[in-house]
């Protein structure tokens, strides 16, 4: 026992000498490389040190494109070259080489200068000092001043159809020209950010993700060594429900004028059309001119009429309370009123636009009598109707996939009484009855209250986002208002002899054979009074619903002349059937 312990001490203790010689060669070994690196080569790595710089290579990503619903391109990214400088690299030099440039080149300094300042982003990050030119000037201007220009291509927002679909699709911007507004979310100065239209509303899909090369330079701007990539991730492509045909057939129909053309799928709530007028071109916000032609157009064409502005909508409500009134069983269709041309109320006279005679329900929707609603808004009473107002979505937003929109108003005596401390008036009722006073809404609003008769009582939620990528957007929401078919029915009956009566009020839509149904109203305003058209088709099954809305357009006629112009072009371009 004692021999075995003693042969296994002496055996650990060979075994430490051993290992203490082997450390003693790698010590040494270490010793001898670190006085090579340091003593022998010391000089070559500190001036490697001093000259060389960890230079960052943006990557930009892609944004995804924007299709309409056939697939057709409405945005999309294409190349753009610029050059760049990196200021550490040019900071003793950078007046004489920016002058340099402009005399060789024929810049304007001024330009080279402020795109500098506007760029900058760090000593040692690229500024762009020439923006926007093509490949074949960059070469050159790259070949030129080899040791001080560097290529940094970016993407360019381009829309291919910008008069007819700037409000939906809006445009871009840099962060950096934003920077108070989007600092506290985390973008970068030189990220793209959607502002206005689907840009904006669904940026969080169409953005990518920056990636970079990250690189070692010496002082001249040699690459001396390549430490890694994050590639660039593309954004997100969708597809709107739009039809970029029927799109700029809307456009061409409104040339001059002010207003909005809607045109949904009555029962999904599809989108087809959204048109404001006028327009503007969103190509001129990426290139940064012509800019003062929309900002000081007295028309406003940055307003979105269809969703960012509220008008009054006349005799647009009359089928809204006629419904009313046949589910409160307070009429029926034959009950009749007597149009003289005129409602006596106390001392005062509320006019029809014609003297009528004996009216029914359908006679009055389809001749648009104002006395037949007059009585029937008295019979309701204003609490009534601005119940009924706000179940068909007046006084709300719409919520369709587009920011900034406005919602409508609905007066009732409560609101009057805590707004100017005044009663409500006989003779307010008789100015709602014929969507007057205070009354507003924005068309699209209108479009859906009126599609809620031609899909059978459902008010839907529009949308305008069919696709992103290949997965199919979510099904469109519906809510069901509860309201009696058979009523429905009537009032359907009374729109259709808007347009099938030679005395109706749109008559002149007959001629299309779609089988339009729909109201016609003329709303008075201290200006010229706006025209509207609301409608759907066919009559029997509706598959289309449209509005055609003119600010200051004189009259119904004018609106009820367009819808003819827009869907007669529809029809004879095989869109609609």
């Amino acid at each position: 026992m004692q021999f075995n312990i003693k042969g296994s001490f002496y055996r650990d203790k060979s075994h430490e000498k051993l290992t203490k010689k082997i450390v003693l060669i790698c010590f040494s070994i270490l010793l001898m490389v670190l006085f090579s690196y340091q003593i022998g080569k010391g000089s070559y790595y500190l001036r490697r040190a001093q000259n060389n710089y960890i230079r960052i290579i943006p990557l930009y990503s892609l944004r995804g494109s924007i299709f309409d619903r056939n697939g057709i391109v409405l945005a999309k990214d294409q190349a753009s070259f610029n050059l760049a400088v990196f200021p550490y690299q040019i900071k003793n030099e950078k007046n004489n080489l920016f002058k340099k440039i402009s005399k060789d080149f024929n810049i304007d300094q001024e330009i080279i200068n402020k795109n500098y300042k506007k760029n900058l982003r760090g000593f040692f990050s690229p500024a762009n000092i020439v923006t926007n030119i093509n490949k074949k000037e960059a070469l050159k201007l790259k070949e030129t001043y080899s040791k001080d220009l560097f290529i940094n291509p970016a993407p360019q927002r381009r829309y291919l159809r910008p008069l007819d679909s700037a409000h939906l699709l809006g445009y871009v911007k840099k962060a950096s020209s934003l920077q108070k507004q989007f600092k506290k979310y985390g973008y970068k100065p030189l990220e793209r950010i959607g502002i206005y239209g689907i840009e904006q509303y669904y940026n969080s899909y169409l953005k990518g993700k920056d990636g970079g090369d990250l690189i070692e330079v010496d002082a001249k701007g040699n690459v001396v060594g390549f430490l890694g990539r994050k590639r660039a991730q593309r954004g997100k492509d969708l597809y709107l429900t739009i039809d970029s045909r029927a799109q700029d057939i809307a456009r061409q129909s409104l040339a001059g004028k002010k207003g909005s053309i809607i045109l949904l799928d009555s029962n999904s709530g599809e989108i087809i059309v959204l048109y404001s007028s006028p327009s503007f071109d969103p190509n001129y916000f990426i290139e940064g001119k012509n800019l003062n032609s929309i900002y000081k157009n007295k028309d406003s064409p940055l307003i979105n009429r269809a969703i960012q502005s509220s008008f009054p909508i006349g005799s647009l409500i009359k089928p809204l309370l006629a419904l009313a009134g046949l589910e409160e069983s307070k009429i029926k269709p034959a009950t009749t009123f007597d149009c003289k041309g005129q409602f006596i109320l106390g001392k005062n006279r509320f006019g029809c636009w014609s003297t009528h005679g004996l009216q029914n329900l359908y006679q009055a929707l389809a001749h648009s009598c104002n006395v037949y609603f007059y009585n029937l808004g008295l019979i309701l009473g204003p609490k009534s109707i601005s119940n009924w107002l706000k179940k068909f979505g007046l006084n709300s937003k719409t919520f369709i996939d587009l920011p900034y929109e406005k919602k409508g108003f609905v007066p009732s005596p409560k609101w009057k009484k805590e707004r100017f401390n005044q009663s409500w008036y006989a003779g307010d009722t008789l100015n709602l009855s014929i969507g007057q006073g205070y009354l507003q809404a924005t068309p699209l609003a209108m479009t859906l209250a009126i599609n809620s008769i031609a899909n059978g009582g459902y008010l839907i939620e529009p949308i305008l986002l069919k696709k992103i990528g290949e997965k199919e957007a979510l099904p469109v929401f519906k809510k069901a208002l509860a309201i009696n078919r058979e009523n429905i029915n009537i009032v359907k009956k009374g729109l259709r002899k808007v347009v099938s009566q030679t005395s109706g009020s749109a008559r002149i839509l007959k001629n299309l054979s779609l089988e339009v149904s729909g109201k016609t109203g003329t709303a008075q305003t201290s200006q010229r009074s706006h025209g509207w058209f609301v409608g759907f088709f066919p009559y029997k099954e509706p598959r289309y619903t449209i509005s055609v809305f003119l600010e200051n357009g004189g009259s119904s006629h004018q609106a009820v002349r367009t819808a003819y112009i827009f869907l007669n072009k529809l029809k004879q371009n095989n869109i609609i059937k």
